[in-house]
C-alpha cells in the first residue's frame, strides 16, 4: 500500500518542456506546482536569476531515438551525457534534487549509441537524484518518428515480434508526480506497464494485418519493466495499449 503524503507545492525547473513527455509533464505538474521551463539549449546550460531557486530540476531534455542515434553518435553523447553532467554538477553544488529521464534501452546499453549515452548519463548522476527508466512511451501528439504516431497516421511499413512494455504518457506523468512527492527518495526506477505485448499484436489490433515482418538490428527483443519499487511508492499504471488502439 502506498504512503499517505502531505501535498507540497514545489518550484520545478523543467528541461525538454517542448518534447513529447515534457509538454505533458508541464501540463500535468502545473496543476499543483510552479513549473518553470528552461529556455535554451541544455548544451549551453546557464542558470539565471529569472529561474529563481528551484526545489527540483526535472531533466527531460535529450536526443531520443535508437535508429537516429547511429547517424549522430557524437551529438547524442554531447547532449545526453556531457550536457546532463553539467546539470548534475550544478545541482550538486547548489543542493538541488534532479529527477531525470533515462531509458529501458540501458539494459542492453552496448547495442546502439542512444542506449550507451543513457547508460553513461546514469553513471554521472548524483547520489541524491532519481533516474526514471521509461519503457516504450506512447500517447496522443507524440513525435512523428515514434511508433504510436506512425501507426495512427498509417505510416507503418513493417512489424516485428519484439515485445514492448508500452507506457502511456499520462502514466509517465503520474509517476513523476509520485516521485516528486517523495523528497527523500533516490535511486533508479523502472516505469512501465509490467505487461509486455508484441509490436505485431498491437498493429494487428489496430488493423495492420497485411504489413510484412522484418528483422530489425540493434533493438531489444523484449522490454519488461520491474515496477515493484514504484508500486511500493504508491504508483500504478492505468492505461493499456490494446484498449487505447481499439478506441
Amino acid at each position: 500500500m502506498g504512503r499517505v503524503r502531505k501535498k507540497t507545492t514545489l518550484r520545478i525547473l523543467i528541461t525538454g518542456h517542448e518534447g513529447f513527455i515534457g509538454r505533458n509533464a508541464l501540463r500535468v505538474l502545473s496543476e499543483n506546482h510552479t513549473v518553470i521551463p528552461y529556455e535554451g539549449d541544455i548544451r549551453e546550460w546557464k542558470m539565471t536569476e529569472s529561474y529563481g531557486n528551484p526545489d527540483v530540476v526535472l531533466h527531460l531534455a535529450a536526443l531520443a531515438g535508437v535508429r537516429k542515434s547511429w547517424d549522430d553518435p557524437e551529438g547524442y553523447w554531447e547532449t545526453n551525457v556531457t550536457a546532463s553532467n553539467r546539470i548534475f554538477r550544478w545541482a550538486e553544488i547548489n543542493g538541488v534534487k534532479v529527477i531525470y529521464a533515462s531509458s529501458s534501452s540501458i539494459y542492453e546499453w552496448w547495442k546502439n549509441p542512444y542506449a550507451t549515452s543513457k547508460k553513461a548519463m546514469e553513471e554521472f548522476a548524483t547520489y541524491s537524484s532519481i533516474g526514471m527508466r521509461f519503457h516504450t512511451v506512447y500517447g496522443p501528439d507524440s513525435r512523428p518518428d515514434m511508433f504510436y504516431d506512425m501507426m495512427l497516421n498509417n505510416k507503418i511499413e513493417y512489424k516485428t515480434e519484439h515485445l514492448r512494455d508500452w507506457t502511456h504518457v499520462e502514466d509517465i506523468c503520474s509517476a513523476i508526480e509520485i516521485l516528486l512527492t517523495n523528497p527523500n527518495y533516490s535511486g533508479i526506477v523502472d516505469i512501465g506497464s509490467d505487461e509486455p505485448i508484441s509490436v505485431s499484436e498491437v498493429l494487428d489490433t489496430y488493423g495492420y494485418r497485411d504489413v510484412p515482418f522484418k528483422d530489425v538490428v540493434g533493438e531489444r527483443e523484449i522490454t519488461h519493466a520491474n515496477i515493484d519499487e514504484m508500486r511500493r511508492l504508491g504508483w500504478e499504471p492505468k492505461y493499456h495499449i490494446l484498449e487505447e488502439v481499439r478506441k
